[in-house]
């Protein structure tokens, strides 16, 4: 009897894919019977070079007819209904791996929902050619296996150092590395208020001499499950603990929250998933908010140029005080809508952030410069006027400068 050439491609291929997980330091395990869908195992190995027990089942198809359907990133695999259902309810995480015999190179994509493209008869999985079998696949094998472990679930974003002299004050706005539940944000918190208790961080050498190696009389934590949330103030709760050393009358207002531990509280925000939802549907996409920030930004330059120059005719003696002011005032209405506007440009994307603090203050500057033409003006002095005009346009000058910089760093 002789072996068919589909049957020597598959052999080839199997003992390709074996090599090259093999040479990743993983164990490569053929299945003898695969007529079900599972053509090998791989057994992880950890960066000590220990098993670890933890397997991920393969499927692999060689051979030049796998590859004929691809785009520009990825190849097309399509499968049947069946094996689908086999695939997703195996008790492993599986992956196809196509192997290219000929350039000995095995392509590889898991099989999970999110992965999975239904069509008309079937489904379809793309499997991106950047995906090799390598070691490279080893922290989205860890993924895949749910055993990626986090080892720090939260970051301190700040730590604010609010002590006054009768008592030694910290506050500490804390960012979640990952889903936790009530339970683990409760144990967070105690274990974050006993370490900020002995906290030697001080603002200024004068708090430093009062209170250096003095256990804290305050400690609030503020907690916000991602970087996003905290960006826009949006805690998932605020715990307080006061100590017993200090009175009544100098205790800080309570948040009136659950007690967990002795003099321990933490109040939950009840309104978290709406604000988060609000933050997420006003958030508008990269491109929109640069364009219209953009925009704004040079609608307002020229009319702070026109205040200064304005002002420099006036103190050169060319324009007098009461011709200068009916000059701006004519501009009132161009940067109150340039104002309007700006308020209503929508969240920006995380990473413009900084971009959006900068920009605000641009347009804030702008707005300032005006102001005294927009009614304030009745009742400040002319002396006031003209150091409002100088103090603002040259604190627009500043900001604008800042927000040019933070836009070179996105773009």
């Amino acid at each position: 009897m002789k072996i068919s050439h589909s049957q020597r491609t598959d052999r080839k291929g199997v003992q390709i894919v074996g090599d090259k997980f093999e040479q990743a330091n993983y164990i490569f395990r053929e299945q003898s019977v695969s007529d079900f869908g599972i053509d090998a195992h791989i057994e992880i190995v950890d960066e000590g070079r220990n098993v670890t027990g933890k397997l991920v089942a393969l499927q692999i198809k060689s051979g030049p007819s796998w590859f004929r359907e691809e785009a520009t990133d990825e190849y097309v695999y399509r499968g049947d209904k069946e094996h689908l259902s086999y695939w997703l309810e195996h008790s492993l995480p599986v992956l196809i791996v196509l192997c290219d015999i000929e350039n000995r190179l095995c392509y590889w994509q898991a099989v999970t929902p999110a992965n999975i493209i239904s069509t008309k008869t079937a489904w379809k999985i793309l499997i991106p050619k950047y995906q090799q079998v390598n070691s490279g696949m080893y922290i989205d094998l860890l993924y895949l296996i749910d055993k990626l472990p986090i080892y720090k679930s939260y970051t301190i974003d700040s730590i604010k150092d609010l002590s006054h002299g009768l008592a030694k004050r910290y506050c500490l706005r804390v960012i979640l590395n990952q889903q936790h539940t009530q339970a683990e944000i409760v144990d967070l918190v105690k274990a974050l208020t006993k370490e900020a208790i002995n906290t030697e961080y001080h603002r200024t050498d004068l708090t430093k001499g009062h209170w250096k190696d003095a256990p804290a009389h305050v400690v609030w934590l503020d907690i916000f499950p991602s970087a996003e949330d905290e960006r826009n103030s949006n805690l998932i709760c605020q715990s307080e603990w006061f100590s017993t050393e200090i009175g009544p009358e100098d205790l800080p207002s309570s948040n009136e929250g659950q007690e967990i531990l002795p003099n321990l509280k933490v109040r939950w925000n009840n309104r978290y998933i709406a604000m988060a939802k609000l933050n997420e549907e006003n958030t508008v996409s990269k491109e929109d908010f640069l364009t219209s920030i953009k925009a704004l930004t040079k609608l307002a330059e020229p009319l702070i140029q026109f205040a200064c120059h304005s002002l420099s005719r006036f103190e050169q003696g060319e324009l007098a005080y009461e011709s200068m002011t009916d000059e701006l005032i004519t501009k009132v209405t161009e940067i109150e809508a340039i104002y309007a506007s700006a308020r209503n440009v929508g969240m920006a994307p995380y990473e413009c952030n900084d971009i959006s603090t900068n920009f605000h203050s641009v347009i804030d500057y702008a707005h300032n410069v005006y102001l005294p033409f927009c009614g304030v003006g009745e009742q400040q002095t002319k002396k006031q006027v003209i150091y409002n005009i100088n103090s603002q346009s040259k604190y627009f000058g500043d900001a604008l400068e800042g927000l040019r910089y933070e836009l070179q760093k996105v773009q």
